[in-house]
């Protein structure tokens, strides 16, 4: 796990330092969020000032179908404030409601605690699945997507 150094931001200042998450962290997981989560997760990035967001709540439900799950991995644990809830910055991968099956990635702030209550794929077949998935996402080129 790489993790900047506290001395830097200085533990004592309240400030707690961005990490990488790696692929043998506990945290480092796989979870599926249906569109009320996303809302969810928006509302509280909104009200917590993170950067990583829709503009707006039309615009998640514009760009997002309804009826696909979202795969978030969290790439980031974000720095801030040690009196604000934790969070990460994940990689969601998602398809987009404005162009039938056409796939979006993005990177979108995740409370951890919204996150830890997220459906969790942890089965070898589950998992075997979202690579497959993803790979031929990319391999279709899918788009990295602004939150408009």
């Amino acid at each position: 796990m790489t993790v900047n150094s506290n001395a830097a931001h200085g533990e004592h200042s309240g400030f707690r330092g961005r990490s990488d998450v790696e692929w043998g962290d506990p945290d480092f997981t796989v979870r599926v969020a249906g569109v009320d989560d996303l809302l969810r997760i928006q509302r509280e990035n909104a009200a917590h000032d993170r950067s990583r967001r829709w503009s707006s709540e039309d615009a998640l439900l514009r760009q997002v179908s309804a009826v696909a799950g979202v795969f978030l991995c969290p790439m980031l644990r974000n720095d801030g404030p040690s009196t604000e809830p934790e969070s990460y910055r994940c990689w969601a991968w998602f398809v987009l409601g404005t162009e039938e099956g056409t796939q979006g990635v993005t990177l979108l702030d995740v409370g951890k605690d919204i996150f830890e209550t997220l459906p969790e794929l942890h089965s070898p077949t589950e998992l075997r699945r979202v690579i497959k998935v993803t790979m031929a996402r990319v391999m279709l080129g899918s788009r990295f997507e602004n939150m408009w």
